[in-house]
């Protein structure tokens, strides 16, 4: 069930619903009063959104608007528009809406006390139907969805569009899972990452493999071999002995990168790169720490292996980190490959 949420519909003029799961319990015109305890989602305009089914793999967010944006290059309007992508695979919604949209709705939203938790068109509002369209009218504006399409339009234009397929009447509604957010990539909400117990052990060995990487050691034997584990970890212990009593492996991990950082005199370079890739490849089980080499003029590059369909969806990752990553070459090697990701701070 879902739980309490605040929705907020922009068109025609906003309006907010307070739902317990699927039941609205209280609605009212406007904007509510800021309630931190609840989330919001807003409901934008379809007519600022352009909808698209496109039939993708299953990849990383990061990755499928990436590759939306290029099945989709010769009919976008703007140079770099936002892309959001419905999850799952296969034939799936694709959002296309302008930056300047973005931020007015964001902007509306923070006037009014709010941070949205999630954005979506108000047609997705309307349920999926097997066939014909799904419709709702308030005035002259007419929400509509079919199987493989969604949009809001005046009504004369939006009954020009769906000609002479059957129309169903129905009234818009959050659905338990949302089809599509638009709060991704650029636009993600920053959330505090807390790692689990195997991610906290994967976490000390990647960070013991930065340590040790950047001070001149190849040690990406430590990241093939199981045997290396116990050598890593006392590697830590070693490099962090004030901060290894009753805290966390990860935790320490980066605390003693921070501390070689600054015996090399990097603090504010290295540690504030290095300790975003840890994370972020922590998060992602398929990819591995290679390589790493680090200048203050050039930022850090790190080698990652797993393949460039990991390092693409690393350097998307480590956006929500306000980080900049991009992927450079990729070299094959006895093993598989490594792909160079590119780190610099915004």
């Amino acid at each position: 069930m879902m739980p309490a949420t605040l929705l907020v519909t922009l068109a025609p003029t906003p309006r907010w619903q307070r739902l317990d799961g699927a039941r609205q319990i209280a609605a009212g015109d406007g904007w509510p009063m800021p309630d931190a305890a609840t989330p919001l989602v807003l409901a934008v305009p379809g007519e600022a959104v352009a909808l698209h089914w496109l039939d993708l793999p299953d990849l990383a967010p990061a990755q499928a608007a990436a590759a939306a944006r290029m099945a989709l290059a010769d009919r976008l309007a703007q140079s770099d528009p936002h892309i959001a992508v419905a999850p799952g695979s296969g034939p799936r919604a694709v959002a296309v809406v302008a930056r300047d949209a973005m931020a007015l709705w964001l902007a509306e939203a923070a006037r009014a006390g709010w941070k949205p938790a999630s954005l979506i068109p108000d047609p997705l509002l309307l349920p999926a139907p097997a066939s014909g369209w799904a419709v709702a009218q308030a005035g002259e504006r007419l929400l509509a969805r079919s199987a493989s399409a969604a949009f809001a339009a005046e009504a004369e234009l939006a009954a020009a569009m769906i000609g002479t397929d059957a129309t169903m009447a129905v009234r818009p509604s959050l659905p338990e899972t949302l089809p599509l957010d638009l709060l991704v990539g650029d636009y993600a909400p920053e959330t505090r990452w807390r790692p689990d117990a195997g991610q906290l052990k994967r976490l000390a060995l990647l960070a013991a493999a930065v340590v040790g990487l950047w001070l001149g050691g190849d040690l990406a034997a430590l990241l093939r071999a199981r045997s290396a584990a116990s050598a890593a970890n006392a590697q830590l212990v070693a490099l962090a002995p004030s901060t290894n009593g009753g805290t966390d492996d990860g935790v320490a991990a980066l605390v003693a990168l921070q501390a070689q950082a600054r015996q090399r005199g990097a603090a504010g370079g290295l540690a504030a790169l290095a300790g975003p890739v840890v994370q972020a490849i922590g998060m992602r089980p398929g990819a591995g720490l290679a390589s790493l080499g680090y200048t203050p003029a050039g930022g850090l590059v790190a080698g990652v292996a797993g393949g460039a369909g990991e390092a693409q969806a690393l350097a998307g990752a480590l956006g929500q980190f306000g980080l900049t990553a991009s992927v450079g070459a990729t070299r094959a090697t006895a093993d598989g490959s490594i792909s160079d990701v590119m780190v610099r701070a915004r």
